[in-house]
């Protein structure tokens, strides 16, 4: 979407200069110069391929839309027009506002809250992967179960005696504001050929992923999501371990990954979680275990031949996330690891077009949390340093 924005951008630039060339021209009652009607046929024939380039890009922005979410396709049907916009972020009306929310903010319609959440989805590593859920207070409350369930044998008319039940464990997941506070010119509002839908929700949603990311990997928990990365860790078991302790193990060797720590690590996951597990690491870590072959020569790492798969370690999808550091490979499911907290159709917007003069900006809103729920559900691997 940033790119179908920058071309738009690009053909408004293209059609100022050859306004002011024509103006230049009746001004001074003549016809245009050989070198004026040449740099005329160059902008020409520059936006008539711009054209081409946003057409194919709305063409594919558009399926991106459709296929983000799933059904859950985003409306592009119903959302506010330019001029709607332009009235809301200047504070001539509130057209594009549908109520005033609690914190003072003006609710956004759902298209343009539908279209950043989208954005964010599409961008996140994280929010890809871990389990999605929402509240309507501050908190949500959710139990875990621990396991303790056991069961017993009895033959015809033995006494049946009470078996174990699961041991649960309450999860809090606290939601914090997250802001964005996107700013324009005015020249750039004036522009009829600016999609300022797309530009709105495409900086707030590349502002906010930023600072999501980086929340639900490495985030301290302070007025923001405790980072998976930030619990606990011990080399004990999941039946020994404290609950919301992560299990890492460490490499064998010191400052190297081999493939047999690979295999203890994939093995250490217990089998309820291993259906949808996932390698997760940085690129450079990535590089390294690119390298490793087993005794026969062979990549333990395999490339997606047909079209949509995955690249696989072990039989298992790889995802890069940069926020982990180096030498350090996250494994498990984080549909049960990890859950993040969205205040559905949370998003405000309040309009400021008074403390920088010349430039209008747009506070931005959202309120979301992130906790681990089951710290059995996903491995860490340390690289040794001593």
């Amino acid at each position: 979407m940033r790119q179908l924005l920058e071309l738009r951008q690009q053909k408004a630039e293209l059609t100022e200069k050859m306004k002011a060339l024509l103006s230049t021209v009746q001004t001074e009652s003549r016809s245009l110069s050989e070198a004026e009607s040449s740099k005329f046929s160059a902008f020409k024939s520059d936006i008539e391929q711009l054209n081409q380039k946003i057409e194919c890009a709305e063409i594919v922005d558009n399926e991106e839309r459709a296929m983000i979410g799933g059904s859950q396709s985003v409306r592009t049907g119903n959302l506010p027009s330019n001029a709607e916009i332009r009235s809301f972020i200047t504070g001539e009306t509130r057209s594009l506002s549908v109520g005033i929310a609690e914190n003072g903010g003006h609710a956004v319609p759902n298209e343009l809250d539908s279209m950043i959440m989208a954005q964010l989805r599409d961008g996140s590593v994280f929010r890809q992967n871990a389990l999605n859920a929402s509240t309507t207070s501050h908190k949500l409350d959710k139990l875990v179960s621990v396991g303790g369930t056991s069961a017993g044998w009895a033959g015809e008319g033995d006494t049946r005696t009470e078996t174990n039940t699961s041991t649960l464990k309450k999860v809090t997941v606290e939601v914090n504001e997250i802001y964005a506070y996107p700013k324009t010119t005015n020249e750039i509002m004036n522009h009829a050929q600016i999609d300022l839908a797309s530009w709105l929700t495409t900086e707030v949603a590349t502002e906010m992923l930023l600072a999501e990311e980086a929340a639900f990997w490495n985030g301290d928990g302070v007025k923001k999501p405790k980072g998976l990365l930030t619990y606990t860790r011990a080399l004990t078991a999941d039946a020994t371990r404290a609950f919301g302790t992560v299990q890492k193990l460490e490499t064998a060797a010191v400052g190297v990954i081999a493939g047999d720590d690979l295999v203890s690590l994939a093995h250490t996951l217990r089998q309820p979680y291993r259906a949808n597990a996932k390698y997760f690491m940085n690129d450079s870590t990535f590089e390294a275990i690119r390298k490793i072959k087993d005794n026969e020569g062979n990549y333990l790492w395999r490339a997606g031949i047909g079209e949509g798969e995955s690249m696989t370690l072990l039989g298992k999808p790889v995802e890069i996330a940069e926020e982990i550091a180096d030498d350090l490979i996250v494994y498990g499911d984080l549909t049960k690891a990890y859950m993040i907290v969205d205040k559905p159709d949370g998003t405000t917007m309040q309009p400021d077009s008074i403390t920088s003069p010349g430039f209008y900006k747009v506070y931005t809103q959202r309120y979301v949390g992130g906790a681990l729920l089951d710290s059995n559900a996903v491995k860490f691997l340390e690289v040794k340093t001593v």
